[in-house]
């Protein structure tokens, strides 16, 4: 796995005492937008668009750079891996005070809202081309490159289930704005349009559920897709990060 402990544990003069920097990490649509316009909400947290928060982890001198794009006690980044970077992601920033915050959502609805967004009208003809490689190539070896950041090290990374979130948003955001290094105390199930810039396609969610400004309730929706479900069940590795994330019984 490329990020190692020293990726976390060296100091940096600008953000190792007075300065925290939190980073979000998850596949694509696994709710990092929703999660970090809840985080958005306390004071001391930056209020940024989507930022590739590993174009700062090849080289040290880029991190004032880093500081300077919020003047806020805790810096919040936020990209999810993309297709070619299953293998390779999160890379972080060498910082002492990095706390990282892995999101993961099960497999099932992470592949379902994959393939609508990246094939739109024709996503039901693509699905017994793409749905085995999303979900075995691209959300196992995400998700799995997550679960071992947060096993490895435990104080600096936070492992949260998006079915968590929606579910107990306040009581998780509480626990978060904490553990970011946020003077915050109360957790929130709602959040505003940010003031510098908009939610859009590509940098960000820009969904109805996004744009309603609140959590929505969790819908128990049918798994009608039967070939995915085939490839969730039967796939060794899937069943064993699933287990792991106690989205079924060991």
């Amino acid at each position: 796995m490329e990020t190692t402990t020293s990726s976390v544990n060296n100091s940096d003069s600008r953000g190792s005492t007075s300065r925290s920097l939190a980073i979000i990490a998850s596949t694509m649509r696994s709710g990092s937008t929703l999660l970090k316009a809840l985080l958005q909400e306390a004071f001391d947290v930056s209020q940024l668009s989507e930022i590739n928060f590993q174009k700062f982890s090849r080289d040290g001198s880029r991190h004032e750079q880093m500081w300077q794009l919020s003047p806020r006690r805790v810096l919040l980044l936020k990209r999810p891996a993309w297709y070619h970077e299953a293998r390779s992601y999160p890379r972080l920033p060498d910082v002492d005070s990095l706390r990282v915050i892995a999101l993961v959502r099960d497999c099932y609805d992470t592949v379902q809202s994959l393939r609508k967004m990246s094939f739109g009208v024709t996503a039901s003809i693509a699905s017994p081309l793409t749905d085995r490689w999303m979900a075995t190539r691209y959300w196992a070896n995400v998700t799995r490159r997550l679960l071992e950041l947060s096993e490895r090290l435990p104080t600096q990374v936070r492992l949260v289930r998006y079915e968590d979130l929606v579910r107990q948003p306040i009581e998780i955001t509480s626990g978060l704005f904490q553990f970011v290094g946020s003077e915050r105390v109360e957790g929130t199930n709602s959040y505003s349009q940010p003031d510098s810039y908009r939610w859009r396609w590509g940098t960000d969610d820009n969904s109805p559920n996004i744009r309603s400004l609140t959590v929505q309730a969790p819908r128990k929706k049918p798994q009608t897709n039967r070939r995915l479900v085939s490839v969730i069940e039967s796939d060794s590795d899937i069943i064993q990060l699933r287990r792991q994330l106690n989205y079924v019984d060991p």
